[in-house]
């Protein structure tokens, strides 16, 4: 192996093995087994528990289809453990797939990558493979630009002379959670990024020849190292940023009466466009958009590209604005008080078809409404109870770190229903938080008798049937539509405070800045006085100096004519006092020179 790839030649890989059996380790790995029978395939993961749960009926994720492959798989050609050192040794490829959380501390703190974990897993393989040969390291989870580079760095202090050499490659995963099985089957591109050298280059080459076994050669693209790694943070700030901007323009749309569905129906039918991700929503979330574009900001702000870092914060901050902006709608709606009233929230995860609930919008949500004082009761097809009641205590970001899986939570943050028609029991509204198929579905006629009277649905999702709704008798309000009669009506009322409070501050701001111009013109009658005044002191000190000149020649011309002949010898002194009163260096000495100065 070692010879081919100095050579420039690829090899066939027999043995594969992966470090990380979650959210894309496991999808990931299972594909590559489904569709590569011939080889053997091994994902590892430190939790004992995890791997139990891999081996189980049961798997630790949910994705559709998911399960049907990994039993087909499981115990053939494809197996999951914790023997870490046993299997790294054995395999030709190895794929990395451990997280990156984003700094909670420090220096980039809620923004910057924290790189503990892929130092521990080079680490880890640099001490297994001693002496085993040549290995090819291929990235497999998104990571921030040059972590290919960090990572060679590590495993470069521990290569063994030509037994041991490590090949560095990107392969950036671009599925995503709820289709994560049909993205593997049928990506859209898989990129492979390497050094430009021979060893480079037959490491993309041999890895490539393994994709292009179901994916269409054309789409396996083979770039450098830096271009893949950066490819990926790009592509999810781009998708973030179409979220970001018709979320805009969907209170746009509420503000004018306009329907963002239809708009972002016509903004899609443009072929430069396109359809997708134009659905508004009150925010993304997930694993990756929110922490790539905010590494994408520390990335430009380190470089000294402050103009770039500032336009990528924008599409962060517009998302929480939108997600601030849902729970600010559903106060105004309800009397502007939510306090003591029961709100069901439909959905927790990010998005259907998953259980992936990091970033979720629903926790910002939910913790909006939490602290204006409501009573909030949650359901979601597929979170359990228990990793709901952990993202509402823990801070956020913190379940992405290490020795936080432990924590002790309280159990009083919400309530947690077996069902939506429980959560919707005596509630006063209801949020659609999460798209979930199921929603569309429910006895929303038996869901009205059982809620508080008006009974409010806030659609965050535009997924629910909203005329009918309304002929149930629902006040609803559906994200960037037109808005309910009755919600119109209680908003105007909340306007017209609103009006007269921004009415008192503009007046507070015109008398502040009349008052500032006042100053200004103060201070500048002030300054011309001082001018005045010093001008008229230099005029009285010329004044003065003329009259003194004068007053010492008259005195010298008086000694002249009352002294005669006789007068010249005994007025020297004045004679020269005299003299030294005219321009120029009439006395020829320091003393005089200084005398001269002084009148």
């Amino acid at each position: 192996m070692q010879h081919a790839l100095q050579q420039g030649c690829a090899i066939n890989i027999k043995r594969v093995a992966c470090i990380g059996a979650g959210y894309v380790g496991g999808p990931a790995m299972a594909i590559l087994a489904y569709k590569c029978p011939d080889v053997t395939v091994t994902v590892l993961d430190i939790s004992e528990a995890r791997v139990q749960a891999w081996n189980s009926d049961q798997l630790p994720i949910y994705e559709p289809g998911l399960t049907d492959l990994v039993k087909a798989c499981r115990g053939v050609n494809l197996f999951f453990s914790t023997d870490a050192k046993k299997h790294l040794a054995e395999a030709d490829l190895i794929f990395v797939c451990v997280n990156t959380p984003t700094k909670l501390q420090g220096v980039g703190a809620g923004r910057a990558a924290t790189f503990g974990f892929w130092e521990a897993a080079a680490r880890l393989i640099a001490s297994s493979c001693q002496g085993c040969g040549p290995k090819i390291i291929a990235e497999k989870s998104p990571v921030p630009v040059k972590t290919a580079q960090a990572m060679s760095r590590v495993l470069s202090g521990c290569q063994d002379g030509e037994k041991t050499r490590f090949e560095v490659i990107s392969n950036p995963e671009f599925m995503s959670a709820g289709t994560a099985v049909e993205d593997c089957l049928k990506p859209d591109r898989v990129l492979i990024g390497g050094r430009d050298t021979p060893e480079g280059r037959a490491a993309v080459e041999s890895l490539a020849r393994l994709y292009r076994r179901w994916v269409p050669p054309d789409r396996v693209l083979g770039m450098g190292l830096w271009s893949s790694e950066l490819a990926k943070l790009a592509a999810n700030a781009f998708l973030a940023q179409r979220i970001s901007s018709i979320n805009a323009i969907s209170a746009l749309c509420e503000e004018t009466g306009a329907d963002v569905q239809q708009v972002s129906h016509a903004i899609g039918t443009d072929s430069r466009i396109g359809p997708r991700f134009l659905s508004a929503g009150c925010g993304f979330g997930g694993p990756a958009l929110q922490k790539h574009v905010l590494n994408l900001v520390y990335i430009c702000e380190s470089l000294g590209l402050t103009q770039a870092a500032a336009y990528w914060q924008q599409v962060v901050d517009m998302n929480d604005w939108v997600k601030a902006r849902f729970v600010r709608r559903v106060i105004t709606s309800m009397f502007n008080t939510i306090r003591g009233k029961r709100i069901a929230v439909l959905g927790f995860s990010y998005k259907a078809h998953t259980t992936d609930t990091r970033d979720t919008a629903s926790i910002d949500v939910c913790r909006g409404l939490l602290l204006d004082g409501a009573a909030v009761s949650v359901y979601d097809p597929k979170v359990t109870p228990e990793q709901i009641h952990l993202d509402m205590c823990l801070p956020k970001g913190s379940l992405e770190q290490p020795r936080r899986q432990h924590t002790a939570v309280s159990l009083a943050t919400v309530d947690v229903a077996r069902s939506a028609v429980e959560a919707c029991r005596g509630a006063h509204g209801v949020c659609v938080l999460t798209d979930w198929p199921e929603f569309r579905r429910l006895d929303f006629p038996a869901i009205f008798k059982s809620m508080m009277k008006p009974a409010f649905i806030f659609d965050g999702r535009n997924v629910l049937d909203h005329a009918r709704l309304r002929e149930i008798g629902f006040v609803v309000y559906a994200l960037g539509k037109p808005l309910d009669p009755f919600l119109t009506q209680k908003l105007e009322d909340v306007d017209l405070e609103e009006r007269a409070e921004l009415g008192r501050q503009r007046r507070v701001s015109v008398l502040a800045h009349e008052l500032a111009e006042e100053r200004h013109a103060v201070a500048a009658e002030v300054e011309a006085l001082h001018e005045a005044e010093e001008e008229v002191a230099e005029a009285l000190s010329r004044e003065q100096s003329h009259s003194q000149g004068q007053g010492r020649a008259a005195q010298a011309e008086g000694g002249k004519g009352g002294s005669g002949e006789g007068g010249k010898g005994a007025g020297g002194g004045p004679q020269v006092g005299g003299r030294e009163a005219q321009p120029g260096p009439a006395s020829g000495g320091p003393s005089g020179g200084g005398g001269g100065a002084g009148s």
